[in-house]
């Protein structure tokens, strides 16, 4: 009682019983269940996701929605505009004359000067306020991802929710779609109440820039969790809190893992956050490394009871700066299902281990054509957003010295090597320094005038 009750008042999430949950592991299955919620639509869709790719998949999901709109249901896009900086402007307008109402979240605006850096990195569907999901499965064919030797798949997590959670998910949507257009969604697309439709307590964070609501629940679980936790995550890059917890967690005798990638599809966070194992492993947390394409789930199970599903990363943007959705069950038959997936990782994982000379090593090296696999299917993960295998990575699971001091070292190295240069720099040239930061504080200051302006009431 005394942990729902905090659960509610530091994430604002509060608990409803009565709701049927499926949990959708990977691509395929997540696009199967979106498209048959999609088509079974009456009244409305609401779809909300970071990447909505021009690809087939992108547009297997137009032609699903335009099919929808011009039967007369009202299908409303949300689409991130850094995400979906490569779609072309007729994707968009091609489902717009379907009609399809399309907005974009957050692009850069003189309206709002100092405000276009959060980022809409919720992978959300809602419909006819009897179905919805949230995760981490955005609309891409690099979802699709499948290694052609191991067939090991490009991983990731979603939950489809049917029962009174679904509003919640109606209103994290109402949101964002205030914010971003003139018209404001119409109250009879806004569901109250939603009818039971299962025996599943669940709750649904609704993150929002600046809030850290996820941050503060994880928290919570972290400081009441008795027996073990379970965490994914694509890009980890843990607050000092956050860490901390986990730490704590970890010396009070709780089983503590974590499934991150082995390869990552943006190679310097995978790098940075190899910085940060050191003190992790130290303290008896578990750190186990995903050896498919990537691990892109952002998933927790802790005691065999409390589970999540959603798409906050475990990073300083996610936790604090983006629009987020995360579903939180309250249930011991859906958080054995979870356990069962995340053994199925585990044993497609290599474990880092702390050895007698505190230097951690992989549990098993990988076979020199498990590493060539890796190198192709890296190349075609996401195409245009840098998803090359980090080679830093892979000396983390294959090298027999695999040390975190290397890393921590590496980091040093290339801090101070460009502190060092910057400052030769601007000793010898100070204008090309000067002159870059003048510009900047201009430009700051004319858009803070500006921004200042605008809010004036006469």
């Amino acid at each position: 009682m005394l942990l729902d009750r905090a659960m509610c008042r530091a994430a604002d999430a509060p608990l409803r019983p009565g709701n049927r949950l499926e949990l959708l592991k990977d691509g395929p299955a997540t696009y199967e269940s979106w498209l048959g919620a999609i088509e079974g639509a009456r009244r409305w869709v609401h779809l909300e996701n970071y990447i909505f790719s021009d690809d087939a998949v992108g547009r297997r999901f137009a032609e699903a929605l335009s099919r929808k709109a011009r039967e007369g249901v009202t299908v409303r896009v949300l689409y991130d505009w850094f995400g979906c900086l490569y779609v072309r402007p007729s994707f968009w307008e091609g489902l717009r004359r379907s009609g399809v109402e399309v907005r974009g979240v957050n692009a850069p605006s003189l309206r709002r000067p100092r405000d276009f850096l959060p980022r809409d990195h919720r992978k959300l569907l809602a419909v006819d306020g009897r179905y919805a999901s949230v995760g981490g499965v955005c609309i891409s064919e690099g979802w699709l991802e499948r290694s052609p030797e191991t067939g090991l798949p490009y991983r990731d997590t979603c939950v489809a929710v049917r029962g009174p959670a679904v509003a919640d998910v109606e209103r994290a949507f109402a949101g964002v779609w205030d914010l971003f257009g003139d018209e404001p969604l119409p109250r009879e697309e806004r569901p109250r109440e939603v009818p039971a439709s299962g025996n599943v307590a669940a709750r649904v964070v609704i993150q929002e820039p600046g809030k850290a609501r996820m941050l503060r629940a994880l928290e919570l679980l972290l400081a009441s969790v008795r027996e073990r936790v379970w965490i994914s995550d694509p890009y980890f890059l843990g607050s000092p809190v956050l860490t901390q917890a986990l730490i704590s967690a970890a010396a009070d005798g709780v089983e503590v893992r974590l499934l991150l990638p082995a390869t990552n599809d943006l190679p310097w966070i995978g790098a940075l956050s190899r910085v940060g194992y050191r003190p992790l492993l130290e303290a008896g947390v578990r750190i186990f490394e995903y050896g498919g394409p990537m691990m892109h789930a952002k998933t927790h199970v802790a005691d065999s009871f409390h589970s999540r599903v959603g798409s906050t990363n475990l990073n300083l943007s996610g936790l604090f700066a983006n629009w987020e959705a995360d579903l939180l069950a309250e249930d011991a038959a859906f958080a054995a299902r979870m356990e069962e997936m995340f053994e199925e990782d585990f044993s497609n994982a290599r474990e880092i281990l702390l050895s007698s000379g505190r230097r951690p090593r992989p549990q098993r090296p990988m076979s020199p054509s498990e590493r060539r696999d890796r190198r192709r299917t890296m190349r075609r993960v996401r195409p245009g957003s840098g998803g090359t295998a980090s080679r830093i990575g892979e000396e983390a699971l294959h090298s027999a010295t695999f040390s975190p001091a290397a890393y921590e070292r590496r980091a040093r190295v290339a801090l101070s090597a460009g502190l060092l240069a910057l400052s030769v720099l601007g000793a010898r040239h100070p204008r090309l320094l000067s002159w870059p930061l003048a510009a900047a504080g201009a430009a700051a200051g004319a858009l803070g005038l500006l921004r200042a302006l605008q809010d004036w009431e006469p």
